[in-house]
């Protein structure tokens, strides 16, 4: 059975030891990954020095944005798409190519099951389909979980009509949901809907938090605070991490693991202490395991942790500048 395979079954169902596949992972991707492994190699970590997976080392997500580095363990022929972070038009974006979405739709599906989630009933995307989203890994999720569900967003960017019966299942980004409601009356949905909400407010044109955008689509919608499903994902990773509104941590499923790094020493945080968020996601396979965020948390377990906010410091290839040229030299 091959590596691949051997995550597959276990996202599917099966059983399996994060700590032993994590590093069988880091050393298929030191083998067959040469950006990533000019990475390791640079940073003094190789599969014969690294023997926990707490010490595989993390890229930062900004080197997805590095035009000339292939970060990848498969050849470029069998690229088949790709997935971009999203941004403005100026803004360099990143880029996650895959050869296939095997593992992706594993993870997606794996962990809705292992963390209890919900199963969609009449659900509406706040959201364009895959057809006119073809690079949103977010539209792809969404297309995985339901297909028939009802897509509100066009093309052209224009919300359709929302007219709910019974229970229902909205899904959408932060930024879709709020102007939505902005634009519509109040509206009660019935007993049993639910919300699903990720990404921040960024765009806009005003911040609001995590509990300020809970409390408008719960005022809006008339749905629970408690009933309000947010996510942490990211293009960068095939895996996401979730919490309802009533609680304070994000959950993954158990092919991840998240590390808390000292912003000062760069060594794994005290406990209760914050820090950078790292993530090792094994539905990575294909391109790196181990990724390093631009965000603040508190380390609440292997795969729990606080999530504190984005570091404002951070600009683009900001904690990358150090790691471009290793990468690029590849």
């Amino acid at each position: 059975m091959t590596l691949k395979e051997t995550l597959l079954k276990w996202m599917r169902g099966g059983e399996g030891d994060f700590a032993e596949a994590a590093l069988e992972v880091f050393r298929f991707q030191f083998s067959e990954n040469p950006a990533y492994r000019n990475y390791c190699e640079a940073v003094k970590a190789t599969p014969d020095s690294v023997s926990d997976w707490h010490d595989i080392p993390a890229v930062p997500t900004d080197v997805f944005k590095l035009s000339g580095t292939a970060l990848r363990t498969f050849p470029k022929d069998q690229v088949k798409g790709y997935f971009l972070t999203s941004g403005t038009t100026r803004e360099v974006k990143g880029k996650h190519e895959f050869r296939d979405l095997d593992l992706y739709q594993a993870s997606v599906l794996g962990a809705w099951r292992v963390l209890g989630l919900p199963k969609l009933k009449e659900p509406w995307f706040f959201s364009q389909c895959a057809a006119d989203a073809p690079h949103s890994s977010l539209v792809r999720m969404f297309e995985m979980l339901d297909r028939e569900g009802r897509w509100l967003i066009d093309a052209e960017g224009y919300i359709g009509v929302f007219a709910p019966e019974g229970p229902v299942a909205v899904l959408g980004t932060s930024i879709a949901l709020v102007q939505a409601c902005e634009r519509m009356d109040v509206i009660s949905l019935a007993e049993g809907s639910w919300i699903f909400e990720t990404g921040g407010s960024k765009g806009l044109g005003r911040s609001f938090s995590p509990e300020q955008v809970r409390q408008r689509l719960s005022g809006s919608l008339g749905v629970p605070e408690s009933k309000i499903l947010n996510e942490y994902g990211m293009t960068e990773l095939f895996s996401q991490f979730y919490k309802w509104g009533h609680e304070i941590s994000h959950k993954g499923p158990p092919w991840t693991g998240i590390r808390v790094i000292d912003v000062f020493s760069g060594k794994p945080a005290k406990q209760g202490q914050p820090g950078y968020l790292e993530i090792v996601d094994l539905a990575n396979l294909d391109t790196v395991s181990a990724i390093r965020t631009q965000d603040f948390a508190i380390a609440m377990g292997e795969r729990e942790f606080i999530l504190l906010g984005r570091d404002p410091a951070a600009v683009a290839r900001g904690c990358s500048r150090g790691v471009d040229d290793i990468l690029q030299n590849a």
